[in-house]
């Protein structure tokens, strides 16, 4: 993901988000719900989520059509990049 792409994802970090393809680690447990405000906690759950989820297939899915869905790959840049700023005013 190339910087102005990051820096688009920043700019909609507020922006309502869902989470899916979260698979739980655990014997006998199911996978999990996530439920998150916005693209920022999104990207910061997912960026947290090892070792207690396996995210190799977590997509974060954003309603503005200019944010592409984000990967796990995609997730651990933009985090790399700005940190808990994604979460913050």
């Amino acid at each position: 993901m190339d910087r102005p792409a990051m820096a688009s994802v920043f700019r909609m970090r507020h922006a309502p988000a869902t989470v899916s393809g979260v698979r739980s680690t655990g014997q006998g447990q199911a996978d999990p719900m996530i439920r998150v405000n916005s693209l920022g906690d999104a990207i910061r759950f997912v960026a947290n989520a090892y070792p207690n989820y396996d995210i190799s297939a977590v997509a974060i899915t954003c309603g503005d059509p200019s944010i592409p869905r984000l990967g796990s790959l995609e997730v651990k840049a933009v985090w790399r990049e700005y940190g808990e700023r994604l979460t913050q005013e």
